[in-house]
């Protein structure tokens, strides 16, 4: 007689093929049951030093194990009952073990993307976020078509809506037509065009990362760990205070400056200046709506507007962020200094940004001048990469393809990224380092050409260069991309599936009956 969660089944001893298939259902059916139980003990963020992993002076951490983490919410009491723990040990044989390094807006998704597929998750970055992190983003809609997959509550992250883009030249007061209208977007794609403030977006990616009501065992979050070894073939990296943690996979998600990507390529590659900066700051709205110079602004405020400088390297872009609280610009401009290449953002002022742009018409300088906090953002860029993977590795996002901002393009790329990978690593994917290697490759079949061909539209349009006509096709092409429909259909086609073994049943036709276990 077996006992389970609100029911006893009687089987008889000598019938293996039914043991085998209650032992199934058991295994997974108690991935809910814990659920309930438990799930506050599974997702947290925890700080180097007051963690919940284990030291390792060999093999690497286990990352199932538990300790006293930095838990969001109340500790219900773990089951201690012999099924209970024999089940929890079932669920996580069955999953890979997933290391992400970095916790921006890729690696979040990423982790978001792999617990989905019933992973677990341990995300490692190096910054402790004290601040908030960055200005605003635009997001089109293959990436809104994602995060709404994800599970994203859109009221969170306070969006502003995008109704059109309008540019304007920068010595005149008459603007151009719209190129490209919001609702029209949503018609077109079933999801919007929308702008959002980078922090409220992270917030949001954080939040469904540790969910314990979401699909699949919540993400853990450890600040203050930075990686300082990565052994991309055994999946091993090591942290800054000498722990060495092992995974199946390991996901370099650590932004343009990576560390991951040198123990990728095998060979230390770094962006390179590209002679152009851009000025950054958010102002807050009621501070335009009070300025009658800026009135142009205030009666159609669901814009982009993009004013345009005689040289084709310089050009300004405002719009407003978090719900119309603040309004976004960036200055973007010709920039000859010398120095280390790095893309990290340094203060500025009021009186560079005027400068810079002092041959704009005087309703932009108006809106400069408005200006508090400046900060100078160095844009770096590279063309393609060799390779993205290597063994149980890969770097995605900017680790991978960093690229101009002109096109808008450089968080939506990271997001189809995870959503692909998270397609190509279902909960059934073997754990050896063949199946590993061999889906990461299928994911760089998928993603370069597609986002090596807007990288390289994207970066001349940025250095000035002649490029194809940014038109409704090439928005067509970028926007109506469904990045997990199209690994999927790879996959499937791929033969890297492995048969399902014929003992254990089809346990993902009807989750509503496991859950009811």
């Amino acid at each position: 007689m077996y006992a389970y969660p609100s029911r006893r089944f009687a089987v008889p001893s000598g019938d293996t093929s039914i043991r085998l298939a209650m032992d199934a259902i058991y295994a997974y059916g108690s991935a809910f049951f814990l659920k309930e139980v438990t799930r506050h003990d599974l997702g947290s963020i925890e700080l180097n030093g007051r963690n919940g992993i284990s030291h390792s002076s060999g093999a690497g951490t286990d990352l199932g194990s538990s300790g006293h983490s930095q838990s969001l919410g109340a500790t219900r009491g773990r089951p201690t009952t012999d099924h209970a723990e024999a089940s929890r040990n079932a669920i996580k044989s069955m999953s890979l073990q997933v290391i992400v390094v970095g916790a921006g807006i890729a690696g979040l998704a990423a982790g978001i993307a792999l617990r989905r597929q019933g992973h677990i998750v341990n995300i490692y970055e190096k910054s402790k976020f004290t601040t908030e992190i960055g200005a605003a983003v635009g997001l089109s809609p293959n990436a809104t078509r994602l995060l709404a997959s994800f599970g994203w509550d859109i009221g969170r992250v306070n969006v502003s809506d995008h109704h059109a883009t309008k540019h304007f030249f920068s010595d005149t007061q008459e603007g151009g037509p719209g190129m490209v209208h919001g609702l029209e977007c949503h018609k077109d794609y079933d999801h919007p065009v929308c702008m959002a403030h980078r922090a409220d977006l992270h917030r949001e990616l954080t939040r469904l990362a540790l969910d314990p009501y979401a699909m699949g065992p919540p993400c853990k979050i450890h600040l203050g760990s930075a990686v300082v070894q990565c052994d991309v073939r055994k999946g091993l990296v090591t942290l800054s205070d000498g722990r060495t943690i092992r995974g199946n996979l390991v996901i370099g998600a650590d932004g343009i400056n990576s560390f991951v990507r040198e123990h990728v390529l095998e060979e230390r590659i770094d962006p390179e200046p590209s002679g152009i900066s851009a000025y950054r700051t958010v102002i807050p709205f009621s501070e335009v709506a009070d300025n009658p110079h800026l009135s142009f602004i205030t009666e159609d405020p669901d814009t982009i507007f993009f004013i345009r400088g005689k040289e084709m390297r310089k050009y300004i872009v405002f719009y407003p962020c978090r719900g119309r609280e603040l309004l976004n610009i960036v200055g973007v401009h010709e920039d000859e200094r010398s120095g280390s290449v790095t893309n990290v953002s340094a203060p500025s002022s009021r009186e560079a940004f005027l400068e810079s742009f002092s041959d704009y018409a005087p309703r932009y300088l108006e809106l400069v001048k408005l200006t508090d906090k400046v900060i100078l953002w160095p844009l770096l860029i590279w063309d393609e990469l060799p390779n993205w993977s290597n063994g149980r590795t890969c770097i995605l996002g900017d680790a991978a393809h960093a690229m101009f901002p002109i096109l808008g393009q450089g968080v939506a790329m990271g997001l189809e990224d995870v959503a692909a990978l998270g397609t190509l690593f279902p909960s059934d994917t073997p754990a050896d380092i063949e199946t590993i290697s061999s889906r990461l490759r299928l994911w760089e079949v998928i993603r370069k050409p597609r986002v090596t061909r807007i990288q390289s539209i994207a970066n001349r349009l940025g250095r000035g260069l002649p490029a194809i006509t940014v038109s409704g096709e090439l928005e067509t092409e970028i926007f109506s991309y469904d990045a997990e429909r199209v690994a999927r259909a790879a996959l499937e086609e791929s033969g890297l599936l492995r048969p399902r073994d014929n003992r254990w049943p089809d346990l993902h036709a009807q989750p509503q009956l496991l859950a009811s276990l």
